[in-house]
């Protein structure tokens, strides 16, 4: 992490403040993110770059609304994938031209008011999408840049089956012979093609993965260019991989190294990084509310599980677990779940932990990204509070949802 983490008189601070005492202050479950930490990896990510490009944080990763708004008054641009999130965006101040609108399944809805709004980009992901895009053009003025999503075949590393979003027999994207077809249809039609997109995959570690999908990129682009179609803006995706066990921070400019033979023959790159940026932003502190043995094994129910972390049991992730306060030296063998009822409920299995008592808190680690956006009220489950820190500051971003709320939209 950027900004100071680590225990101060036993017990884990976060710069200036105490989690112990933020447990106490807001209730647990609770997220907790850092706006120093979220601006410091924004601002080291662009830094490492040393071309021209336009830094778009993911709001699928995290759409707490005050981390936003720090982001876009310093000038950064927003990846949405719906028009929520477009509205989001909106209400946070990133400005429309730095405004870029991905996802698969775009209504036709949707692509009206992105068009309305006049957003810098919006990525194609299919024909029936372009085609409405191309109807729609007859009726009134497309005031977004058009960009395809192309897939580029490259052999990923060993992910998660659901990871890997740039393969060929993936939901995501378009073929290259397709998506080469329908930029000559655009560029005929006198469409405002701009652009090019690509996104291979989440939590890639193995930076040649992104060097060879740039090579692949740039040759279709050279090809594009010789049938007279002239692209501004290549946005490269996102999916750079962070190490949740070891904590060991992936290379910026080794990552926007990748892409620096893009840049060099003048076009802007975009970034749409969302996890690298705001997963070791933000934690969860949990309660442990009761202590169990059953079968020889050792558990610790807590008051978080899947409805506030469900990335654990859908992708069997892992992430890693503080006590809060060490005060004891002894250590044992735990697993650590949910008080949800399904047995996948589970958010550390066989881990070793110091001997700890019935109320004490847990942090979960690199928790700011693909928790709170996938939030649910399962079991009847309340969301949790959201609290953000600033240096000593510490202020509410999000209130805990009550029983009432549970029940509001019933009629």
């Amino acid at each position: 992490m950027i900004t100071q983490f680590g225990y101060k008189e036993g017990v884990i601070h976060w710069g200036e403040i105490n989690l112990k005492k933020l447990a106490q202050d807001f209730d647990t479950p609770l997220f907790v993110y850092s706006v120093d930490e979220f601006l410091g990896r924004m601002k080291a990510i662009s830094e490492s770059a040393g071309y021209d490009h336009l830094l778009c944080f993911s709001l699928k990763s995290n759409s707490v609304l005050a981390l936003l708004k720090e982001a876009a008054k310093r000038g950064f641009g927003a990846d949405v994938v719906s028009l929520g999130e477009l509205l989001v965006a909106e209400r946070a101040g990133f400005l429309p031209s730095k405004i870029v609108f991905s996802g698969v399944g775009k209504s036709n809805g949707e692509i009206i008011s992105a068009n309305e709004k006049s957003i810098l980009l919006l990525n194609i992901e299919s024909e029936s999408e372009y085609n409405f895009i191309k109807k729609l053009s007859a009726e009134q003025k497309i005031n977004f840049g058009l960009s395809f999503r192309v897939k580029f075949e490259v052999q990923l590393e060993k992910l998660h089956p659901y990871l890997g979003v740039g393969k060929k027999d993936s939901k995501f994207g378009l073929e290259e012979s397709i998506a080469f077809s329908l930029y000559e249809d655009a560029f005929k039609s006198g469409l405002p093609v701009s652009g090019i997109h690509f996104h291979l995959g989440s939590q890639i570690k193995d930076m040649e993965i992104f060097r060879r999908a740039s090579e692949l990129a740039l040759d279709f682009i050279f090809r594009l260019k010789k049938h007279g179609i002239n692209l501004t803006y290549v946005d490269v995706g996102g999916g750079l991989g962070l190490d949740y066990e070891n904590l060991v921070e992936p290379s910026f400019s080794e990552y926007t190294s990748c892409f620096k033979p893009i840049a060099d023959e003048n076009y802007k790159i975009i970034f749409e990084l969302g996890r690298a940026i705001s997963a070791p932003s933000g934690i969860l502190l949990t309660k442990i509310i009761r202590k169990k043995t059953s079968g020889g094994k050792k558990f610790f129910i807590v008051d978080a599980g899947m409805t506030e972390i469900l990335r654990i049991p859908l992708y069997k992730a892992y992430q890693k677990v503080m006590p809060v306060e060490m005060n004891s030296k002894k250590e044992e063998q735990v697993s650590i779940v949910g008080p949800i009822c399904e047995n996948s409920d589970y958010i550390a299995q066989d881990i070793i932990l110091p001997d700890l008592s019935e109320g004490d808190l847990l942090c979960i680690l690199y928790a700011g990204a693909y928790t709170s956006t996938m939030l649910m009220n399962y079991n009847g489950r309340p969301h949790p509070a959201e609290v953000v820190i600033k240096g000593k500051e510490v202020f509410l971003a999000r209130k805990r949802q009550s029983y009432d709320d549970l029940v509001a939209r019933d009629l």
